[in-house]
């Protein structure tokens, strides 16, 4: 997982744009270890991509969607499960505009 900083940088590489309210939405140091894990499960991507695009604009709901593929790639866990699937990371994040 990327830290806050990392995020950040991440998004400057893929966009231009820093979208730190986002990263720090999702990782920042005021955000409770209850809504950050909330915030980072796969099956709330739902509930919380029209949150995202409220709080901070359509172009930050791909962000958000590459936070959580940036932070899901590297997990050991999310790699079997995958494997044993025969899934990409790209296939579990897609996001229809």
């Amino acid at each position: 997982m990327p830290t806050l900083l990392g995020h950040i940088k991440q998004s400057v590489k893929r966009t231009g744009k820093e979208f730190r309210e986002l990263n720090e939405w999702m990782d920042g140091s005021g955000v409770g270890y209850r809504d950050r894990i909330e915030r980072h499960k796969i099956p709330n991507i739902p509930k919380f991509t029209p949150v995202v695009e409220q709080l901070f604009g359509k172009d930050a709901v791909n962000e958000y969607l590459y936070h959580l593929k940036d932070d899901y790639e590297d997990h050991i866990v999310m790699k079997i499960i995958m494997y044993l699937k025969g899934w990409k990371i790209d296939d579990i994040f897609k996001y229809n505009k």
